[in-house]
C-alpha cells in the first residue's frame, strides 16, 4: 500500500485536495505538520490537474514516501506499494 506525507503547507495543499476527490484514496488530518495520503492500489496525481507550479511539482516528495516511484513526468507521477515492511 503506497503512502504519501504531504508537508502541511498552502503550496502542496493541492495534493491533499486531488487525494480527497478519489474516492479509493485515504487522506488522514494533518498531524505534527504532515498529512498522509494511501491507497490500496497504485496513485496517480497530474500536475495540470492539482494546477501546480513545476518547482511545486518536484518538491512534493519533500515530505517523504512508503512506496515506489514508477513513473513521474513533467505532467503525472505513480506511485506503488512495495512489500518491504514499515
Amino acid at each position: 500500500m503506497p503512502r504519501l506525507y504531504v508537508v502541511d503547507v498552502p503550496e502542496f495543499r493541492p495534493v491533499v485536495e486531488a487525494a480527497r476527490k478519489r474516492p479509493e484514496y485515504s487522506v488522514t488530518e494533518a498531524r505534527k505538520g504532515y498529512w498522509m495520503i494511501q491507497c490500496s492500489g497504485p496513485m496517480t496525481f497530474n500536475r495540470t490537474e492539482m494546477q501546480m507550479k513545476p518547482a511545486l511539482w518536484y518538491g512534493m516528495f519533500t515530505g517523504g514516501l512508503d512506496g515506489e516511484i514508477t513513473e513521474w513526468g513533467r505532467e503525472t507521477v505513480t506511485i506503488i506499494g512495495t512489500n518491504k515492511p514499515l
